[in-house]
């Protein structure tokens, strides 16, 4: 009953014959009808009887109903994605594991285990084309592709130590050469939000490349890493040559939003040693759980820096000192910047010489909201005394805080409110400080999100940054992949961004309006989005990253998707 008529209605006054109809439909194919009769129901069906694009020059006078200018068949030909032949395309579909993060905290904003698959890409067999690893599910391995030189990819099975370690949850991955010999080695963050505090499963993996694409597993060269960890960098910040790790804790199994700890590793010639409590002590608990990392140089010292960026957590900027980093978040210039972040990337926007950032937010466009005088926040604790961590989200009014769900959600897993407050009337007018003792709110662990939009930080060169939001169409769902690439040749680099959030909790709707986005930059730092009816690019699904891999025809993008296929679009120059 509760619901909104899904036809499309137009009131055309004392009109009554329609001259023309057209239905433009995603992939550029167009239905044309005339003639229309009004005060009738017409059902157009994509499929049936389609058009395909017409030239505007000479043909049809039809101008393009996305820009007003360019014909159809003039952009179908410019578009500089396409899907990749079926014959060369990747065949891969994710399985998703079946953990029910609920059953741990019922009052979870969205589930914690639905993280994967994610995409690591490296020539592994040194022939010149890039190979493709995507991470597992619990009780499913992950898995390599190695691409051949007619651009299609084949499965390596044989002999691969994944198979025997698919009771992991790969939540991360990365090529790397980790012991100095040119081969790229593969490093895979082990997740987990349902496992036991310091189970096995939680700890990270290391596969040595022994040559041709093959791995063996190296259960030394890694310290003891008993947490859930998902974001993985790799840069020599020692400046000895080889490359040294950074490792982001996501969250506390069973325990959200409780951060776990993240590490600084040193690679000392193919054994990493924990530095963190040495070396950068305050990353071993950054301030929420880390999703994202990336090295670079930001003030030009000539010495790697690192930022990261996670859930209920700033952009935090470290500074290496030589000896040791030091969180100079504070002095770069920024508004604050606590959101929900999923991806980082850098590049030179701006063709300065100095690496700009691009973060990947929750966007704007979903139930939750935030702003300076009315903040989206968290309190967790223990509210019932059965030694789980109960979850309270908050919405700010008018400088209150009330709870952001009703008694019906709250009441059933904190029973003390359900006694409290024994009727929907008492409860709607009690703020969230009438609701708990004030030793109780004191006591849990809080977080507030100043902004959930996704930013471009811009490098001043001074040491600090200034920041401003993607356009909009980037805004309407979460970007958790971004690729930063010349996309069509003409020396500025741009960027695409993905990213849907299907594991919302049940009352919230899920974020499921991205489709993908090329943001075409101009090279002072400014994006134009160019939508996926002209661009060619079209990523709705669940993404949970993106990849950029060199074929033989040249670049091409893969698309990971959580519980779908795998897709793949090929680039071509203008």
């Amino acid at each position: 009953m509760s619901t909104m008529d899904d036809r499309a209605h137009f009131g055309l006054g004392r009109v009554t014959r329609v001259d023309s109809l057209e239905v433009t439909w995603p992939d550029g194919r167009y239905h044309l009808l005339t003639g229309l009769d009004v005060d009738r129901m017409v059902t157009v069906r994509q499929g049936d009887g389609m058009r395909d694009a017409r030239c505007g020059m000479g043909c049809d006078e039809m101008r393009d109903a996305v820009c007003g200018m360019r014909c159809r068949r003039g952009r179908s030909a410019s578009r500089p994605f396409r899907p990749m032949d079926s014959h060369a395309a990747l065949k891969y579909r994710h399985r998703a594991g079946t953990a029910v993060d609920y059953d741990a905290q019922p009052l979870l904003p969205h589930l914690l285990s639905a993280q994967g698959p994610p995409l690591a890409v490296g020539d592994v067999n040194r022939d010149g084309l890039d190979d493709v690893f995507i991470g597992g599910a619990a009780g499913v391995p992950g898995r390599l592709f190695i691409q051949r030189k007619d651009g299609s990819f084949v499965e390596s099975t044989q002999g691969q130590p994944w198979a025997a370690d698919k009771d992991y949850d790969d939540w991360g991955a990365l090529f790397f050469d980790a012991n100095g010999d040119g081969l790229p080695d593969l490093y895979v963050a082990s997740g987990g939000y349902p496992l036991a505090p310091g189970s096995r499963l939680l700890q990270d993996r290391l596969y040595i490349n022994r040559g041709a694409g093959r791995f063996v597993r190296d259960s030394q060269a890694l310290p003891n890493m008993p947490t859930s960890t998902a974001a993985v960098a790799a840069g020599d910040f020692t400046g000895d040559g080889r490359l040294d790790l950074f490792v982001g804790g996501r969250v506390a199994p069973r325990n959200y939003p409780y951060p776990t700890r993240s590490y600084l590793l040193r690679n000392d010639g193919g054994h990493f040693t924990d530095v963190t409590q040495t070396v950068a002590p305050e990353l071993v608990h950054p301030g929420g759980m880390v999703t994202a990392a990336v090295w670079i140089d930001f003030d030009g010292d000539g010495r790697l820096d690192l930022v990261t960026a996670g859930e209920w957590m700033p952009i935090e900027f470290y500074h290496n000192e030589g000896a040791r980093f030091r969180n100079v978040t504070a002095s770069m210039g920024l508004p604050p910047t606590r959101g929900w972040w999923y991806s980082l990337a850098a590049g030179d926007f701006n063709h300065d010489g100095r690496p700009d950032l691009v973060a990947g937010n929750l966007g704007l466009n979903y139930t939750y909201t935030t702003s300076a005088r009315s903040k989206f926040g968290i309190y967790a604790a223990d509210f019932t005394g059965n030694r789980t961590t109960d979850i309270v989200l908050t919405q700010e009014i008018d400088g209150t805080e009330y709870p952001f769900f009703g008694l019906a959600r709250l009441g059933r897993e904190i029973y003390p409110l359900a006694v409290r407050f024994p009727t929907y009337g008492s409860f709607a007018e009690a703020s969230l400080r009438q609701m708990f003792d004030s030793s109780q709110l004191r006591r849990a662990l809080h977080y507030e999100a100043d902004t959930f939009a996704s930013l471009y930080l811009q490098n001043t060169g001074n040491g600090t940054f200034t920041s401003a939001a993607l356009p909009n169409l980037a805004q309407i769902s979460p970007i958790k992949g971004m690729i930063v690439h010349d996309v069509d040749g003409d020396g500025n680099l741009d960027l695409l961004v993905a990213g849907n959030l299907y594991e919302s909790e049940p009352n919230t709707p899920r974020a499921d309006a991205g489709n993908g986005l090329w943001l075409k930059g101009d090279g002072h730092g400014h994006f134009t989005p160019v939508p996926p009816v002209e661009s060619g690019f079209l990523a709705p699904l669940d993404v949970t990253g993106l990849a950029l891999i060199k074929t033989p025809a040249g670049s091409a993008v893969l698309v990971a998707n959580h519980g779908d296929s795998l897709r793949a679009f090929t680039i071509r120059r203008r």
